[in-house]
C-alpha cells in the first residue's frame, strides 16, 4: 500500500508506542549515512513519548553510534536476533550463539567455496582475509575487525553470528548452496544499497526466532502488536514488518520484502522513514492532546 492511500492514512492514525527501526538500507543511505531530516523526525517522535528500538542484523557494537546519534535506546535487537539487548541499562534480555561444532564446519566449507567470511562475538568480530570487500565493510559498519585464525576462536568465545559475503552476481549462488548444506542454521541475507551486486548472509543459531524475539520485546516494553510500527529493507526484516501493527518497506526494498508490508514509502534516499514518520507524529500529537 502507498503511503499517500487513504487506507495508508487510516492505518497510521493508530496510537502508536514503540518503533523498531532496520539500519542498513533502511536509516543508512548510499553514503552509508543518515540524514539530518530522519534523525530530527527520530528524535521528534521519542521527544512526543514513543520508543524507539534497533532491529537489525547489524552486531550491537556496529549500532552503538546509531543508538547514541538517534537515541534508538530502547531494547532491541541485534545479530538478527541472537541477541536481544537493553541499550539503556545495559541488560542483555537474551543471548543464543552458535554450537563449535557447526561453527567448525561452516568455517571449513566456506574456505573451500573461497567466500568473504566474518566471525562475530558479543562485542568484537574477526577476518582471516581482509580485502576490498572486508575493508569497505567495516568503514560500512564503522567497526574495525582482528584478523586472526578462526581456529583461534572456535571454543574460547562464544560466536553469536557468521557473516558470509560475496560481490558479484555470479558467486551469489555459493551463499544458497553453503544454506543447503547447513539447514539447521538460521541464513539471513541483506544488500548494501550502494553495491546492489553484493550479497551477504546473516548466519544464526535457530534458537534465535525472530517470532520468539517480537514477543520477547512486547512483552517486555507492555505494547500490543497494533502499537508497533516497524521499518526494513531486507529479507531478514520480513518477519516484524509481518509480526508489527504497521510494517513499513522502503521503497528500495526488494519485492518480495514490500509484499509483506502494509506500507511502501519511499527509498531510503529520499527519506522514506522520515516521511512516514512525520505522518506518525502528526496523529500521536493528536492522541497526546486529547487525553
Amino acid at each position: 500500500m502507498d503511503i499517500t492511500s487513504p487506507s495508508a492514512k487510516a492505518l497510521l492514525q493508530r496510537d502508536i508506542q514503540l518503533a523498531f527501526f532496520d539500519i542498513d538500507g533502511t536509516l543508512l543511505g548510499l553514503d552509508g549515512n543518515y540524514t539530518q531530516r530522519v534523525k530530527e523526525a527520530i528524535l521528534q517522535l521519542r521527544s512526543a513519548g514513543v520508543k524507539t528500538a534497533v532491529a537489525s542484523g547489524r552486531p550491537l557494537f556496529a549500532a552503538d553510534f546509531l543508538v547514541r546519534d538517534l537515541q534508538l535506546r530502547d531494547a532491541g535487537l541485534f545479530y538478527t536476533g541472537a541477541l536481544i539487548h537493553d541499550p539503556s541499562d545495559q541488560q542483555t534480555l537474551s543471548i543464543h550463539s552458535l554450537g563449535d561444532d557447526l561453527v567448525g564446519s561452516m568455517l571449513s566449507e566456506a574456505r573451500k567455496l573461497d567466500v568473504y567470511t566474518e566471525v562475530c562475538g558479543r562485542d568484537r568480530f574477526y577476518v582471516e582475509t581482509w580485502g576490498y570487500l572486508g575493508r569497505l565493510h567495516s568503514e560500512h559498519l564503522r567497526a574495525v575487525p582482528e584478523r586472526v585464525s578462526f581456529d583461534s576462536i572456535i571454543g574460547s568465545e562464544p560466536v553469536i553470528k557468521l557473516l558470509f559475503a560475496v560481490d558479484n552476481e555470479q558467486d551469489q549462488e555459493k551463499l544458497y548452496a553453503l544454506e543447503r548444506t547447513f539447514p539447521e542454521a538460521v541464513f539471513a541475507y541483506a544488500r548494501m544499497a550502494a553495491k546492489p551486486d553484493w550479497l551477504f548472509v546473516s548466519v544464526i543459531a535457530q534458537a534465535a526466532c525472530k517470532r520468539q524475539g517480537f514477543q520477547q520485546l512486547l512483552d517486555f516494553h507492555q505494547v500490543k502488536p497494533e502499537q508497533v510500527i516497524a521499518f526494513g529493507d531486507a529479507q531478514s526484516d520480513k518477519v516484524f514488518l509481518e509480526l508489527a501493527g504497521v510494517g513499513v518497506a522502503m521503497g528500495n526494498a526488494a519485492e518480495d520484502v514490500k509484499a509483506v508490508a502494509d506500507l511502501v514509502t519511499l527509498p531510503v534516499w529520499e527519506d522514506g522513514v522520515a516521511v512516514v514518520l512525520d505522518l506518525v507524529l502528526d496523529k500521536h500529537l493528536e492522541h497526546t492532546q486529547t487525553r
